[in-house]
Parts: structure tokens; sequence; C-alpha cells
């Protein structure tokens, strides 16, 4: 039975050129995505102002809190789909297909249901300020209304990936992004609809990069093809995906609990600091895309490459990964520093005090990234090869628990914004040095 798509052989060929090759996709399209994000941000922030601007970029973190668990599932899913591939079983990569979106849709339910009704109560819980409170609160309970589609598009993009197509996810997420700039433009700026233009903008354009996607898996001939009607739960495939999709979700959560609890601390300097984060937390986007984008290209290589049982490959694979995930961070911060005031200028709509905790932010966080290159490329070899529960503790215990002692400890005898910034180094420093340990003398590899 031949899969019928734009597939990847990762098992074969130069590693450096399989890794960058397969990573350019991913890294343009986690560029496209925080592109039209940022451009969601200026024109709220330019459009409405620095309020909604500060409303807007609150919520992330408890977005992530929320709907990462669930995007943790759906690398469950990449990771047992790249594994059959690799090993040329059709017949469990069609099973594992069918159960991915049997399950995503089943997520996306229990996401649209929860999110709604108790985003008030979480916003008030990361004392989120009066006067942005009410914009934060619209704007999430509409983006929780595109649970299923933004589920759909996640799950169908990772089983792109995991037999290595990672052109047609950039595809369809540019056709969005085009959709999503011009609603934003239309809803936010023509139609004066605030922060619920924006939010309207965003589930309109994951919609279609959900049908976009779908559409390309019920054409595909073969063992990757969706027939909705066969959608079904297989026992075995489901334990396989959430033995490594569960604990790849805690991960996603312990990452978003530590943010939400430093978005706290940054809430209690008062919206200027709440929007000049918000603005440099887009510039700060194009740091992380690079990394995330070796890490998920090291994920489906190992996934591969294990099941075809080629070790040496895969070990080899890693030490390329940190390689070019290092460089490529070190050449992404020298850039960001040099244009990034100019655009934090223009998302504040001219705040002085908030480009100020922008810039500040910025020259303590973006020289350091290549410290954090071995943590999301090591990480990503350790999930592809099946032991996910490690990475997470790894995580939840260096980056998690260490940010957030870290802040908690010194906070009330230091109260200054910068303690917050410079926890992120710090966390990072440990846990790669720990991932690196661990990939050392640990026993991921079986």
């Amino acid at each position: 039975m031949k899969i019928q798509t734009a597939p990847r052989d990762l098992t074969q060929g130069a590693i450096w050129k399989q890794l960058f090759l397969f990573s350019i996709p991913i890294l343009l399209c986690n560029l496209f995505q925080q592109l039209y994000s940022t451009v969601d941000a200026a024109i709220v922030g330019s459009s409405v102002g620095s309020d909604a601007l500060a409303a807007v970029g609150s919520t992330g973190s408890l977005i992530s809190l929320i709907v990462g668990f669930f995007m943790g599932l759906s690398s469950g899913a990449s990771v047992v789909v790249s594994r059959f591939y690799g090993a040329h079983d059709d017949e469990n990569v069609a099973l594992s297909v069918r159960t991915s979106f049997a399950l995503a849709i089943l997520c996306g339910i229990f996401l649209t249901i929860f999110g709604y009704f108790a985003s008030p109560f979480l916003l008030r819980v990361m004392k989120c300020p009066e006067n942005v409170i009410g914009m934060s609160e619209t704007y999430l309970k509409i983006l929780f209304l595109g649970m299923i589609p933004n589920m759909i598009y996640n799950i169908g993009a990772g089983i792109l990936r995991a037999v290595g197509d990672s052109r047609n996810p950039l595809i369809y997420l540019v056709i969005s992004g085009v959709i999503n700039f011009f609603l934003d433009l239309l809803l936010v700026a023509v139609i004066p609809l605030g922060v619920a233009g924006a939010a309207i903008a965003t589930i309109i354009s994951q919609a279609a990069a959900a049908v976009m996607v779908s559409a390309q898996l019920m054409r595909t001939e073969g063992a990757l093809r969706l027939r909705w009607r066969e959608l079904k739960l297989d026992r075995s495939i489901l334990l396989s995906v959430v033995r490594i999709g569960v604990p790849a979700g805690l991960q996603s959560m312990l990452y978003a609990i530590s943010n939400m609890l430093i978005q706290t601390n940054i809430n209690s300097f008062g919206s200027d600091a709440m929007a000049g984060c918000a603005a440099y937390g887009k510039i700060d986007g194009f740091l992380y895309m690079p990394l995330n984008a070796f890490g998920l290209a090291a994920t489906t290589f190992t996934g591969q490459n294990m099941g075809a049982q080629k070790h040496d490959r895969v070990k080899r694979g890693a030490l390329v990964g940190v390689g070019l995930g290092a460089s490529t961070s070190l050449a992404g911060a020298a850039i960001v520093l040099a244009v990034a005031p100019m655009f934090v200028s223009i998302f504040t709509k001219g705040n002085a005090e908030a480009v100020r905790y922008a810039r500040m932010e910025m020259f303590l966080i973006a020289p350091f990234y290549c410290i954090f290159a071995p943590t999301e490329v090591l990480s990503g070899v350790i999930r592809g090869a099946g032991s996910a529960l490690t990475s997470t503790l790894i995580t939840a215990s260096t980056i998690c628990a260490f940010r957030v002692g870290m802040i908690t400890l010194f906070m009330p005898y230091f109260h200054d914004i910068r303690l917050v910034f410079a926890a992120y180094p710090a966390s990072w420093l440990l846990c790669s040095a720990t991932f690196i340990i661990y990939y050392k003398f640990g026993k991921w590899i079986k």
C-alpha cells in the first residue's frame, strides 16, 4: 500500500542536509505564524491602543496552559505515525491516522466547552488588571470557540510531518495567515470590533487551515487517507499516543503554568509593563522558531530512524541538530537586537513606558537563546525515541520549578521586573546541562 503525499525518508542521506531541508518548511511555517501574530498585535495596538494589546498579550500563557496539553497529545500521534512509517507498517499508519483524528475532535469539543466557561475565573486567578480584564475575557471566549478546527489542523499537520511532508502544512498556514491578515484589517481597523475582531479573524483562518489539511489527507491514496466515517479510537494505538503524548502535554502545561506565574508577576507592574512585554513577546517568537523547528525535525528524524533500527544515525542526528539550533539562534539574536526596538514602538502606539519595558526584556533574553538549543533538540530526540516522561521530568524540575522558585524567592526582596526576565536564561542553562548529561549517560535509546 503506497502513501501518495510528499514524504521524506529521513533514514537515508546526509544527516545535516536531511534535518536542514526538513526543518526549513517548519521554520517558515513558524515564521509565518509568528508574522501574522505580530501583525495581529500591531493592528490591535495601533488601532485600539496599548490596553487592548495588553489584553491580547496577557492571554497567551493561559491559552498555552489549556491548549498545550492537547497539543502534546498531537505530538504523541506524530511520533507514533513516524515510527510505523519508518518500519513500513502501513496498516498501523492507517489506524494511527483514524485514531488521531478521532482524538483531535474529542479534545476540541472539550476545549471549547471548558475554555469558554473557565476563562473569567482563570483571568481573575492571574490577577489581570481591571482596565483590561473585560477585553481579555472577550478575546479568550471567542478563541475557544475555534478549538475544534485548531486541533484538526495541528493533528493533520503533525501526521504529514511524521512522514516527512513539511511542505504542505507550510502552504496551508501561509494561506490561512493571509486570510487572517485581511480579516484583521477588516474587523479591527475598518469595522471597529476591537479585540473581538482580532479573535474572530483568528478562528476563521484556523478553520480554513483545518479544511485544507483535511482535504489533503482525504485526497491521499493509501495508508494516510482520511476517511471520516472510519474514525475510531483503536485501543493499542491510543495507548501508544497517550504514553508519548501525555508526558509531552504535561511538559507543555508546566511551561505554561510557569509562564502564567511569571505573567502574574508582570501584571503586578501595571498595564504598561504588560503591553511592553506583549510587544516584545511577538518579536521573541522569531528567536524561538528555529529551535522549535529543529526540535520538531529531530523528533520526526528520531522516530523514523528508531523504526528502522538505525540507532547510531539517531545519535549523530542529535549532535547535528544542536549545532544547527545554536548557530541559527546566535544569528537571529543579532538581527532582533538590531531591528526590534523600531517595531516595539509601533506595537505600543508610541507608549514610552511600554517601550522601556520591552527593550529591557529584549536585552536580558535575546542574546542567550543559543543556550536553549540543547534543550529543544535533545528533548525532541528523547521524545522521538519514546522516552517522553523523562523529558517532562527534566523540564519540570530545571525550567519550571527553578524559574518559578527563583522569582518567588527573590521577588519579595528585589521587586524588579528584570529579575523576571533574567530567570529565563538562568533556567535554560540548567535545563540544557541536564539534558546533555542524560543524553550521554541515560538509557533513552532503549
